[in-house]
């Protein structure tokens, strides 16, 4: 942890694709246990700031700091701080030829080095946990979307990291298989304390669960306060004209 409680410090990020420029000016901190809400329409620069709180996307300019530790400066050893940063996509990215069980156990063996005994006892856990305990042998393939996201969130708690990072990850789904994803996501904020950030489209998730909700719009923070007064009473016009076409 960095001497001011800070998880997650973004100083003055900005990301270019050729000539679009993605992230404008983001400054940002994150504390432990907090769950921070990122909306805004598409093409914002959402998906863009998450992925580069660990680095899969570089900023062009600005660092990124995880428990103090700037995962921007070359010498960093990345994969090590990454294994404390879990990461759900929209699409699921499991192994097909691999069953539940055993697209849990790949990093705790692999990464961890445990025991296949000890492996699956924590990957049976973690199915308990996202409510697919009777799925551990299952292949992706015979499971539903809302299943196969399911398993991808255990399968990012595999590693116990300090933080996790959601990115759309119900866009994909049916409308009857979001909930299921939701409330595994409510567990880990309000049973777990685990600290994440996510991206969405779910603003009533957003207004429940979230700390704290950033609407983003051009690559800039536009707006950013505790839910009910950004949903409430937001300031900015832009915000005032993204949640009109929203709720």
């Amino acid at each position: 942890m960095s001497s001011d409680g800070v998880l997650v410090r973004l100083e003055d990020v900005q990301k270019w694709f050729g000539d679009l420029h993605v992230l404008r000016d983001v400054n940002l901190a994150v504390h432990p246990r907090e769950v921070l809400v990122v909306i805004g329409p598409s093409g914002s620069g959402k998906s863009t700031l998450l992925r580069t709180i660990n680095l899969l996307e570089e900023p062009t300019e600005g660092r990124v700091f995880f428990e103090g530790l700037e995962l921007t400066d070359v010498r960093c050893d990345l994969n090590a701080a990454r294994t404390q940063i879990g990461m759900v996509f929209q699409s699921f990215n499991l192994f097909p030829h691999k069953t539940a069980l055993g697209n849990i156990t790949l990093a705790l063996r692999n990464v961890l080095g445990l025991s296949k005994e000890h492996a699956r006892a924590r990957a049976l856990e973690l199915l308990r946990q996202v409510g697919l305990e009777g799925k551990a042998d299952a292949y992706p393939g015979h499971l539903s979307g809302g299943q196969q996201q399911r398993v991808a969130i255990a399968r990012a708690l595999a590693l116990r990291p300090k933080l996790m990072l959601f990115d759309e990850v119900t866009s994909a789904l049916d409308p009857e298989l979001i909930k299921e994803v939701l409330d595994v996501m409510r567990a880990l904020a309000t049973e777990f304390h685990m600290t994440m950030v996510v991206v969405t489209h779910e603003m009533g998730f957003a207004r429940e669960v979230g700390d704290r909700v950033i609407f983003m719009d051009h690559g800039r923070i536009v707006e950013e306060g505790p839910p009910g007064q950004l949903f409430e009473h937001p300031q900015n016009e832009r915000t005032v004209k993204f949640l009109g076409q929203v709720l």
